[in-house]
C-alpha cells in the first residue's frame, strides 16, 4: 500500500525534521574526514591502504584512458571516483573523501523512504535519525571504499523492488531490474538475487503474472550487466560476466580457518598466502590465480567438511557483530580500556560505536516480536535481503563491514515493532471520563 501523505502542516514539520537530520549526518561525517586529513600536515597527499589503492589507482587509469584492464573491480565505484577528479580537474583523494561525506548523506532520506514504505512518518524519522549517527556508515566517508556509493544505490534498489512488488506491472520490474543490475557492477554480491524473486511475490498473482515479471526482472539484469561481460570477453578471452572473487572462497575455507586460528591476522596471512612472489606465481587479482584459489578452497572444503560447517555457523555471528580476528570483535565493546589503548577513542565515539553493534540484535528481537503478532509480511522482501548477504557471507569471507550496508533495514526493522508497541498500548489504554 503507498503510504498516505501527510497534511500540509504535517509535511512541513517532516521535511524541516529530515533536513535537521540531514545536516546533522553531513557535519559527523565531514568531522571524521577532517579527523583523517588533519594527520597529515600536506592535505591532498592521503596515504592510500588496503583496497583503497586499487580502487584509486583504476579511477586514475581510466582518466588516462585505461578502461578496466583488471577482472578485481567492478566499474561503478571507479567510475564515481574518476568522475570527481575530473570534475575538480586533479587526482586528489582528500577532495574525494570530502565529496564521499556528501554522498553518504544520502543514506538518510533514502531510509526514510524505505521505512514509509511499511511504516508511519515518525517512525520513518526515527529511522533515519538511527542511520544519521550509525557509527559505521559515518566512518565510511573517510575510507576510499564502495561502500560509500554501495549503501545509497542498495536503498534505491529496494525501493524499486517494493514498488514493483505493490502491482505486476512489467516496466516496474524493468526498473527494479536494472537498478539491480547497477547495484551488481558496483559489488557482485547480488548477482544470484533474482533467484529469490520467485519467493517475494505476492499470492494472488497468476501463474502467467509470475512468470512474466521474473523473466523481465531476470531479462534487464542482464541486459545491463551484458556489456561488461563483453568487455571482459574482449580483454581476457574469457566468460567472465562481473568480477573475479580474488580467493574469496579460499578465505571462507577451513585453510584459512586454521590460519587465523594461529593467531594470525588476516593482513598478515593476505600478505604472505596470497602474495605471488611467496606462494609460487599465483595471483588472486588475476584470473589463472583466482581460479587456483577457488580450488584450492573447495579442496579443503572436501577434506575437512565438518570444520567447515563450524567455521560457517561461526561467520553468522561474524557478519553482523565482528569478526575478532579481522576487526573489534563484539566483547571488545565491553573493554572500553583496551579499545582506547589502540586508539584514543573519545568515550562518545565508544558509545556510538557500542549502539551501532548492538543493532543486528536488537532488530532481530525486533523481527521476532513481530513474527509473534504475526506482522511480519510487509518486512519479507527486505529479511529475504538481509538473509541473503548473510548466506553468500556464511559461504564466503565474513566481517561486519559487509552487512553495514544492511543496517538501514535493521533500523527499520527496528521503528516498525516499535510503532506496533505503541499502537498496541494506544488501543489497550482504557477510556477516562
Amino acid at each position: 500500500m503507498e503510504p498516505l501523505p501527510a497534511p500540509g502542516g504535517r509535511r512541513v514539520w517532516v521535511l524541516a525534521i529530515l533536513g535537521v537530520l540531514m545536516l546533522a549526518a553531513l557535519g559527523l561525517r565531514l568531522h571524521t574526514v577532517w579527523q583523517r586529513l588533519s594527520q597529515i600536515p600536506d592535505e591532498p597527499v592521503v596515504q592510500l591502504v588496503g583496497d583503497e589503492v586499487g580502487y584509486e589507482a583504476l579511477a586514475d587509469a581510466l582518466l588516462h584512458g585505461s578502461f578496466f584492464h583488471s577482472p578485481a573491480r567492478g566499474p561503478v565505484y571507479p567510475l564515481f571516483i574518476a568522475a570527481v577528479y575530473a570534475i575538480f580537474g586533479e587526482r586528489s583523494p582528500a577532495k574525494l573523501l570530502y565529496v564521499q561525506a556528501f554522498v553518504g548523506v544520502a543514506a538518510v532520506p533514502l531510509t526514510y523512504l524505505l521505512a514509509r514504505c511499511v511504516t508511519g512518518s515518525i517512525p520513518a524519522l526515527v529511522a533515519a535519525g538511527l542511520m544519521a549517527g550509525d557509527d559505521g556508515l559515518i566512518e565510511q566517508a573517510r575510507m576510499i571504499y564502495s561502500e560509500i556509493v554501495y549503501i545509497p544505490l542498495l536503498l534505491v534498489t529496494l525501493l524499486a523492488l517494493l514498488r514493483a512488488l505493490r502491482t505486476p506491472l512489467l516496466g516496474a520490474f524493468a526498473w527494479a531490474g536494472a537498478s539491480m543490475a547497477v547495484l551488481t557492477h558496483c559489488r557482485p554480491t547480488t548477482a544470484l538475487f533474482p533467484l529469490l524473486l520467485p519467493l517475494l511475490l505476492p499470492r494472488g498473482w497468476t501463474l502467467k503474472q509470475q512468470v512474466s515479471v521474473c523473466l523481465t526482472y531476470g531479462l534487464t539484469m542482464l541486459a545491463v550487466i551484458a556489456p561488461w561481460t563483453y568487455h571482459n570477453w574482449h580483454l581476457y578471452h574469457r566468460f567472465l560476466p562481473l568480477t573475479i572473487s580474488i580467493g574469496a572462497l579460499w578465505q571462507g575455507s577451513p585453510e584459512f580457518y586454521h590460519l587465523t586460528q594461529g593467531q594470525r591476522t588476516p593482513l598478515d596471512i593476505w600478505a604472505n598466502e596470497l602474495d605471488p612472489q611467496r606462494n609460487g606465481g599465483h595471483d588472486p587479482l588475476t584470473i589463472e590465480g583466482d581460479q587456483y584459489f577457488t580450488q584450492r578452497g573447495l579442496q579443503s572444503i572436501r577434506a575437512e567438511p565438518m570444520v567447515y560447517v563450524i567455521y560457517v555457523l561461526k561467520k553468522v555471528a561474524y557478519v553482523w557483530l565482528g569478526n575478532p580476528v579481522a576487526e573489534w570483535g563484539y566483547s571488545d565493546l565491553y573493554h572500553w580500556g583496551r579499545m582506547r589503548s589502540w586508539y584514543p577513542y573519545p568515550p562518545l565515539k565508544l558509545l556510538n560505536m557500542f549502539v551501532a553493534r548492538q543493532l543486528p540484535l536488537i532488530a532481530l528481537g525486533a523481527l521476532g516480536f513481530l513474527a509473534a503478532r504475526q506482522q511480519l509480511r510487509p518486512l519479507v522482501p527486505l529479511i529475504a535481503v538481509c538473509a541473503y548477504f548473510t548466506l553468500v557471507h556464511m559461504i564466503l569471507w565474513a566481517e561486519m563491514r559487509y552487512s553495514q550496508p544492511l543496517h538501514p533495514l535493521l533500523a527499520v526493522f527496528l521503528v516498525t515493532a516499535g510503532s506496533v508497541i505503541l499502537s498496541t498500548s494506544a488501543n489497550s489504554c482504557p477510556d477516562v471520563g
